[in-house]
């Protein structure tokens, strides 16, 4: 197995870990997987136009509004018109969106304090190294990640 396997191998079971902790939101707060996936896009990035929404999330346009308009209806999103332009609606958390976002966070720091147990000190110090070394890469690479062009 290549290391590059081996990485994408343990990548992957992180990232289930991290759907499980967004799942178990979603079944307390009665909320799809997708529903908690554009209160966790707003909240970090809010106020944001529907096709930033859509873009962040990897959903369609389509698929997007009508979530948005599920979750304005269950009173966790809200709808305001820019001052600039009326034409252009941005999204918002309401506060009960802010809880449902609240909690999400809440929920995947402690799959990160669960990761960082598992580790000594310096372990955890080497890791976080790393990450943020890998992070900086790769936000830097970004356009060519989207095309998938590495």
């Amino acid at each position: 197995m290549s290391q590059a396997d081996e990485l994408t191998t343990y990548i992957a079971a992180l990232a289930d870990l991290f759907e499980v902790a967004q799942q178990s939101l979603g079944e307390a707060a009665n909320l799809s997987k997708q529903e908690c996936r554009v209160i966790n896009v707003v909240g970090q990035f809010q106020p944001v136009i529907m096709r930033g929404i859509s873009e962040r999330s990897g959903l369609s346009i389509t698929n997007t509004t009508g979530i948005v308009e599920k979750l304005v209806r269950k009173k966790y999103l809200r709808r305001e018109r820019s001052d600039e332009d009326r034409r252009i609606i941005k999204i918002c958390l309401t506060p009960e969106g802010e809880k449902i976002y609240a909690m999400e966070v809440e929920n995947y720091r402690k799959v990160s304090r669960a990761i960082l147990n598992a580790l000594d000190k310096q372990e955890q110090q080497e890791m976080l190294r790393m990450m943020r070394k890998a992070t900086h890469h790769l936000t830097q690479e970004k356009t060519a990640l989207k095309g998938l062009d590495l």
